[in-house]
């Protein structure tokens, strides 16, 4: 009895001399890896709004982190953009138009697309914009799946600000580049602090070249680079659309309550003397034709424009990209417009608001569609040369560096 209690004690002790000392290896990693993975962030830049604002108002700079997966992240970033710009034209909304640049405006122009992703959080985002500055021209990129109860069932609920900032020395900053390393996303001497380049802020700005420009507009590097997108031919969108899920979520009939939401905004921007410009973010033409195949179930696309033409809007319809010229060649999956289909969009908005006409400078709009026609980008020479592929496998004609002709 006394040999079994002696020996229960003794691996009792061995018990917790192990503990001990797996939480002092423990401590002593974390005490190791939090100090380099902050050195780390701060190196990269994927903490750095405040610099890379800074940056961008005086040259090219790229902000792309790793950290920024919301809309609430990305309007913490554009609202400090904003702020500094101080634009007179702006676009507002879905993140479908998120790479329309400023390349043919003649006025002070930014691009605060992706800073919403419903009703009520584009109310949020138009206020946090409102209390910094006043523009003169909100263009506004409205999903048609805002207007649907099953994406969001109140929306005049109040979106509170976050109190923390995602780009801060938080436990789950700290853990991002040592989670990178291990999940292969970037390499060992990309760990150790190499190949860092100047003007570039954040992990996708630094490896990829992906990320938002001095105007907030999207730069879609890895994307249009790419043998092969994950949406490639659509795939991935069609089959939501086939499911029905996502966005794609059937409706029986227009929400009332969702059409009030936009009224409420289009007429409070009115009333502080801002001209608001409404239109639809446009779809790829093979999704589109499939959802047209099911028309009954998508009143809050196709009933959309009559319904807010009731309340005295006027909704500019570029859902379908081919009416205004565009094709699929010219996106980046099967919601998301290039910068082409982007560009062809504001000319197709001048129809419709021709004081538009007096932010731009239609002579380079025209020159860049026509230079540029069936590409989702149109090279910006300070991001580097690359060169687009037929990303979207759709037999699309991409121009190639010379000799490759």
């Amino acid at each position: 009895m006394d040999d079994r209690h002696w020996e229960d004690s003794v691996a009792s002790t061995w018990l917790r001399r192990f503990f001990i000392i797996l939480a002092l290896l423990l401590a002593l990693a974390l005490f190791v890896a939090s100090p380099i993975g902050g050195l780390w962030l701060y190196l990269s830049g994927d903490l750095g709004v405040e610099r890379a604002v800074r940056t961008q108002t005086r040259t090219f700079a790229l902000f792309g982190s790793g950290l920024s997966h919301t809309a609430a992240d990305v309007l913490e970033y554009k609202l400090a953009l904003y702020a500094a710009k101080k634009p007179h034209i702006v676009l507002a909304g879905s993140a479908g138009m998120g790479t329309l640049r400023d390349t043919a405006f003649v006025r002070p122009m930014l691009n605060m697309a992706g800073t919403a992703d419903s009703l009520s959080s584009l109310r949020a985002s138009l206020d946090a914009m409102l209390q910094v500055h006043k523009p003169q021209v909100i263009l506004l990129a409205l999903d048609f799946w805002w207007f649907s109860p099953a994406w969001e069932k109140d929306p005049f609920a109040l979106q509170e600000r976050k109190r923390s900032s995602t780009y801060s020395m938080s436990p789950n900053a700290l853990r991002m580049p040592w989670q990178n390393l291990l999940q292969g996303t970037i390499s060992l001497p990309q760990f150790l602090f190499l190949g860092f380049r100047e003007n570039r802020f954040g992990i996708r700005a630094q490896f990829a070249s992906d990320g938002y420009g001095p105007d907030g507009s999207l730069y879609a590097t890895s994307t249009i680079t790419a043998p092969l997108a994950r949406d490639a031919g659509f795939a991935r969108t069609l089959d939501r659309q086939r499911r029905h899920i996502g966005e794609f979520v059937p409706q029986e009939a227009l929400s009332t309550a969702h059409l009030d939401a936009l009224a409420d905004i289009y007429f409070r921007l009115r009333g502080r003397g801002i001209v608001p410009v409404v239109f639809l973010a446009p779809v790829a033409g093979p999704v589109l034709d499939a959802m047209k195949a099911q028309e009954e179930l998508y009143p809050h696309l196709f009933r959309l424009k009559s319904a807010l033409a009731e309340r005295g809007i006027e909704l500019v319809d570029t859902s379908d990209p081919r009416y205004f010229g565009s094709s699929s060649c010219e996106f980046l999956d099967g919601m998301h417009s290039g910068e082409v289909t982007a560009l062809r969009i504001v000319r197709e908005l001048t129809s419709s608001w021709n004081g538009l006409l007096s932010y731009l400078n239609m002579e380079q709009c025209n020159r860049l569609l026509t230079e540029w026609k069936g590409h989702a980008a149109i090279q910006q020479p300070l991001l580097g040369a690359f060169w687009e592929q037929d990303f979207l496998d759709l037999q699309c004609l991409k121009r190639k560096p010379a000799g490759l002709q």
